[in-house]
């Protein structure tokens, strides 16, 4: 999963990538992408954010307050961590339009087949 935080004038403010064993799909990752960016954005006092995604489904889930039974309890953690910022809104993104996330979400993937390998 990667992750870029950035400020109004596009400035990186932060970007991070990382791995977890035994994802269950790309919904799973896509919603634990969310979560640690919404994490790393409390780290950095941010108030409010637009968060953009290139899951239609979670970002309908968000918007909505659909369950999702599959990420339930990672939804569950999003919807705490969005209570800290004030405006704070979800919103869907062609993956063209999200290549420097998937990137980042490319390298730790590869990072974690290169530690397996070894």
């Amino acid at each position: 999963m990667g992750w870029i935080i950035k400020n109004e004038t596009g400035e990186v403010l932060c970007r991070g990538s990382a791995h977890r064993p035994f994802v269950c799909s790309a919904l799973m990752a896509e919603a634990l992408a969310i979560r640690e960016a919404l994490s790393k954005a409390k780290d950095l006092n941010l108030r409010s954010l637009q968060l953009f995604s290139d899951s239609q489904v979670l970002v309908t889930a968000l918007r909505s307050e659909l369950e999702v039974n599959e990420i339930a309890g990672v939804l569950h953690d999003i919807r705490n961590l969005a209570t800290l910022f004030c405006p704070l809104s979800f919103r869907f993104i062609p993956r063209l339009e999200n290549r420097q996330a998937d990137a980042l979400a490319s390298s730790g993937l590869e990072r974690f087949n290169v530690v397996n390998v070894v």
